[in-house]
């Protein structure tokens, strides 16, 4: 497998920086930086509303455009300069210009581990235009970054998983309140009717009242006008709690208000969200896998290379990131390999991985994604059916694809 120093002369000419002179100290112009920097450029440094807005400015109508095709338009254009290519230097360089400034003039050691502390932080958007926008960044550096970038969107791939399972959980969340608000609504158009009832009955009861005092003070009679009293004093009290149960419900249906409203804006917010999220990665996924096929092309071996011989190696991964493990064979097999994938577990005993370690000419083992008895064991074998083995200190396609190329290199100078 060829690395992006192996290319040929014609290739390396396309994809190495100009030399930083004394008198050269600006930046890459949006239409120099190298293709596949340019969809992530845009999908992640100019929001929505800004690439449409550098687009009206360049007097291109947005009309009938899908957030794809302002995108596309966008990155097409950087292919020369032009109108539209001018106007989103100057946007990216208004809003990032200023920190790239300070970062272009340190040392590509100084600037990676600048790089590496704002990805980390997940604040490197000023960095990454600093870094597709350098000179003299070397290729492994770019590569590096294009790496970090190209991951995050798995990562974004996830969380858009995640979001999309709450925002369901929020709806059924809010079909649920809104039907014990209903059946509130039910019981206290209940209570008003009964209550109005009661007001009625109070009404004829005081009625009935002021008719017994007068028959009293005409015939004297007390104990009617008692009893008449004391239903009135029943019927008063009964109608009071009524009407503090009532009070209660009303307050509980006005919470149960705020806490809908509430919960639907919080709806809309990851539903908006969730589609800026969306958008972003489908426009950035395909755009990466052009990317990613433009890297395997870059990295492929003809005949003339000094280390064809190990494209038809079988090369074994035990271990690593499982949900990696397509990025791994496509990054492998791509390259005239063969991969044998072993989960790193040993349940069913050492047999299954000393098999399939027989059978592979490279083995490659993280041991930070491994047990230490798991490695100790790869070791073993390895030294066991004399295959080499390759410890790595992590499992990132940066990783496998300089341990490759390094083999490679290692079986064509001793054939």
């Amino acid at each position: 497998m060829c690395t992006l120093h192996q290319i040929a002369p014609e290739s390396v000419r396309e994809i190495e920086m100009p030399q930083i002179t004394s008198s050269d100290m600006t930046g890459l112009k949006f239409w120099q930086i190298e293709h596949f920097f340019r969809c992530p450029v845009i999908g992640m440094c100019l929001m929505p509303c800004e690439q449409n807005q550098v687009l009206k400015k360049a007097g291109i109508s947005i009309k009938n455009k899908s957030p794809y095709d302002v995108h596309e338009t966008i990155v097409a254009c950087a292919e020369s300069e032009n109108r539209l290519s001018q106007k989103v230097d100057r946007l990216l360089n208004h809003k990032f210009g200023s920190r790239a400034a300070v970062l272009h003039p340190l040392s590509e050691q100084e600037f990676m581990n600048c790089w590496k502390a704002a990805f980390e932080a997940g604040q490197y958007l000023a960095e990454f235009w600093a870094a597709v926008s350098r000179r003299d960044l070397s290729v492994v550096s770019r590569k590096e970054i294009f790496g970090a970038i190209h991951m995050a969107m798995h990562a974004n791939a996830d969380q858009s998983a995640h979001a999309t399972r709450r925002l369901e959980q929020l709806k059924s969340k809010a079909i649920e309140q809104n039907r014990k608000n209903k059946e509130i609504n039910l019981d206290r158009r209940a209570l008003q009717e009964e209550n109005e009832a009661l007001k009625r009955m109070l009404g004829e009861a005081k009625s009935s009242l002021l008719g017994a005092e007068q028959e009293k003070e005409r015939m004297g009679s007390e104990p009617a006008i008692m009893k008449m009293h004391r239903h009135v004093m029943a019927l008063e009290q009964k109608n009071q709690r009524l009407g503090a149960t009532l009070a209660d419900h009303v307050g509980q249906l006005k919470t149960k208000d705020r806490e809908l409203l509430s919960l639907i804006e919080h709806i809309a917010r990851i539903s908006k969200q969730l589609e800026d999220q969306r958008q972003s990665e489908t426009q950035f996924r395909k755009e990466a896998q052009e990317t990613l096929r433009t890297f395997i092309e870059m990295n492929r071996c003809d005949a003339g290379c000094p280390s064809f011989d190990l494209c038809s190696k079988r090369v074994l991964i035990v271990g690593g990131i499982a949900r990696m493990e397509a990025l791994y064979r496509q990054i492998i097999e791509n390259n005239g390999g063969v991969l044998e994938y072993h989960d790193g577990y040993m349940k069913g005993g050492a047999k299954q991985l000393e098999s399939s370690l027989k059978r592979s000419d490279i083995v490659l083992c993280p041991v930070n994604c491994n047990s230490h008895a798991a490695c100790t064991l790869v070791k073993n074998l390895g030294k066991k059916h004399n295959k080499p083995v390759h410890m790595l200190a992590n499992f990132s396609l940066n990783a496998v694809s300089q341990v490759i190329s390094t083999g490679g290199a290692r079986q064509a100078a001793g054939n």
